[in-house]
């Protein structure tokens, strides 16, 4: 059994406000019979599932997708100014994908696709630690007393930010992870601190790995990424 906006989420295009108000406009059926609770479970093998009178066929179950996005390319699957953005790289794929979080235009690195939107909230919220991993490098040496203040926290205007590690690969790149995803989190902590992030590369999301996938492209998951990233979120963290 599962939920109803679950399965919408999951085989269709349509985000989850939306599908909140067909439910609240009754324009959702299962049998026949108009839904009005969001929690509404079903069989989406069995059941007879429409939206305003069109049918909803069960296609897929979830799936995960990892990508190396390159630089310059928009983090949105679809760009008002045509610009690049991540439509170009999802064509080939049979199943409606959303990317999992963001990364700003001039950031590379990994990036998760999938059509579950329960595990892409858990991801992005901060009460799970889903920790993410980045390579960074600056326009400059980075001094002692700032890379102190770096280890120690910097508050910004939307609050403290605190790298659960900081290693120095050299006295401009360093290897971070953070659980938070706030934006351009990193780019910002350093120009507080009066330094240019000249590259950023994201690594991984907790225990996925972006490893040797090239830039540009889109691996599905294996079953055992799939299961040690379910694993990681099992439960939210409190501590």
């Amino acid at each position: 059994m599962m939920e109803i906006i679950k399965f919408l989420r999951s085989q269709t295009n349509l985000a989850r406000r939306k599908i909140t108000n067909l439910i609240k406009d009754g324009k959702i059926r299962v049998n026949d019979k108009v839904i009005e609770s969001f929690t509404y479970k079903l069989d989406p093998k069995k059941d007879v599932i429409k939206i305003e009178n069109k049918l909803i066929k069960y296609k897929f179950d979830y799936v995960y997708y990892k990508f190396n996005k390159p630089k310059d390319v928009i983090c949105s699957l679809s760009d008002s100014r045509n610009r690049k953005d991540l439509s170009f790289y999802l064509n080939k794929v049979p199943v409606s994908l959303f990317p999992v979080g963001r990364l700003d235009r001039a950031t590379r690195g990994l990036l998760l696709f999938t059509n579950d939107g329960e595990a892409a909230n858990k991801i992005a919220h901060p009460s799970y630690r889903i920790t993410k991993y980045y390579k960074v490098e600056i326009d400059t040496v980075i001094t002692k007393d700032h890379l102190k203040r770096l280890i120690a926290g910097i508050v910004l205007e939307d609050g403290l930010v605190n790298f659960e590690s900081i290693e120095c690969l050299s006295k401009r790149e360093f290897l971070l992870s953070l659980h938070e995803g706030r934006n351009r989190i990193i780019r910002r902590t350093f120009a507080y601190l009066g330094y240019e992030v000249i590259k950023l590369k994201r690594l991984a999301i907790g225990p996925i790995q972006l490893g040797k996938l090239k830039e540009g492209e889109l691996k599905e998951l294996t079953l055992r990424e799939t299961r040690a990233l379910m694993n990681a979120l099992r439960k939210p963290s409190f501590t």
